[in-house]
């Protein structure tokens, strides 16, 4: 098999194939698996911060002013 054979197909695989995913990421029940992983940059803000207040920050070598 070679592209002569699967070469015509290709451009109509890749088409299926984009309008799949394109329905899957507008479902509805996906929404909250997408939500939680959007916010996951901002959740270890939450952890560094509760962190801070219960103990104190290690030193890093350098002094704040």
């Amino acid at each position: 098999m070679s592209y002569e054979v699967y070469g015509p197909f290709m451009p109509l695989i890749m088409l299926i194939t984009f309008i799949g995913l394109f329905i899957w990421v507008l479902l509805p029940q996906n929404k909250k698996s997408f939500d939680e992983a959007a916010n996951l940059p901002f959740a270890d803000e939450d952890e560094d911060e509760a962190e801070l207040n219960g103990k104190k920050r290690a030193h890093n070598g350098r002094d704040e002013k």
